[in-house]
Formats: C-alpha cells, structure tokens, sequence
C-alpha cells in the first residue's frame, strides 16, 4: 500500500470521518427523525443506527470478539439519546483503533482475511457518505471534498473488492461528464447526483 494508506494517516482520516458524521448527527431537529434518506427505504433514524451498529461492529472485530457482519438492527438501538449513543459508541472505536498494531493486524471475517487498513477505508467510507445520505435527508447536501472523495476513489479501486457488498451501497451508476470527484464517488457507490 502506498503512504496514503499509512496506518496513522488513516486513524486520523477515520477520525475526522466519525466526527463529520457526528456533526451531520447533531444537527438533527427532532422533527426529521424521520424523513427518508437516498438508502432505500432507511429513515434518518434507520441510517443513524446503521453507522452506529458498524461501528461498534468495528470495535468487536478489532478487539476479536466477531467475525460476521451485522446486517440486522433496528433503529431502537439509538435509544432515547441518539446523540448520546452515537458519541458513546464513536469514542470506543476510536479508542480501539488506536491501540499500537490494531490497523496492522489481518482479521477473519465471514468475507475472509482483511487488514485493518482495510476495515478502516470500509469505516472511513460508511461514515463520508452516510454523512452525505444523512444532508441530503435533511435538505442541506453538501459534496464531499475533494480531498476525501479522491482518497475514497483510490480505495475502493484498490482494496474495497476485497470487503464485498453491502446494503447500503447500490449498484454503480454513470456519473455526468466532467463530473467531481464527489459525484464520482457517490455515483461508483450507487448514488445519482448532478454538480452544479
């Protein structure tokens, strides 16, 4: 892997992914709970549980204590403080992934063998565009930058076939012409968006 993909680099990338999402999570009035999201049928409730499950999934794997993905949940998980919830779980990943050797170490998971770097870049996604999902939910789309999207781009042409599907990434579209790298991005995980 190149330098992009260095171990501190990426616990730092992951952070200030969690922390996007955290901020996008606090700006939920409690009126737009419930508003739908460009995840299927997922509310905001359904897509908040959603990254907050992954990440504690994040944190049982790193620690050893599971292999198979958590693909059921339900948005009661949240609790009756979501924020509260998500902080709470955040924290413990990001306690965990600092750990010395945990983004070096490979993992046996029901997909195979994976590094950790890899199960970051996973992370490091869910949260980028979640975080986009969740403003497009709530009215207030932003793109993601340039500087994510593009790491995301190289990610997942190099090492994300390795961590198979998921339900919350649709099938590729096309992306417009001369299209940014944040509508590359989101249009490789399944979303459709035109740049203004």
């Amino acid at each position: 892997m190149t330098d992009e993909f260095d171990s501190d680099q990426l616990i730092k990338r992951y952070i200030g992914a969690v922390a996007g999402f955290g901020e996008g999570v606090q700006g939920i009035a409690d009126h737009e709970w419930d508003r739908s999201t460009p995840c299927g049928d997922w509310t905001v409730r359904d897509l908040v549980a959603h990254v907050v499950l992954g990440e504690a999934h994040f944190t049982s794997v790193l620690k050893g204590e599971s292999t198979s993905a958590q693909t059921d949940f339900g948005s009661d998980l949240l609790g009756l403080t979501p924020m509260t919830t998500w902080r709470g779980t955040a924290l413990l990943a990001i306690e965990t992934v600092r750990a010395p050797g945990v983004a070096e170490a490979d993992y046996a998971i029901d997909v195979g063998l994976v590094s950790g770097k890899q199960l970051l870049g996973n992370r490091i996604t869910d949260n980028v565009v979640h975080t986009w999902d969740l403003g497009v939910a709530l009215g207030r789309p932003e793109p993601i930058s340039d500087n994510n999207a593009e790491w995301l781009l190289d990610f997942w042409q190099s090492v994300a076939p390795k961590l198979g599907t998921t339900d919350s990434y649709g099938p590729p579209v096309e992306p417009p012409p001369e299209a940014t790298a944040s509508t590359r991005l989101l249009a490789l995980l399944g979303r459709t968006v035109s740049d203004h």
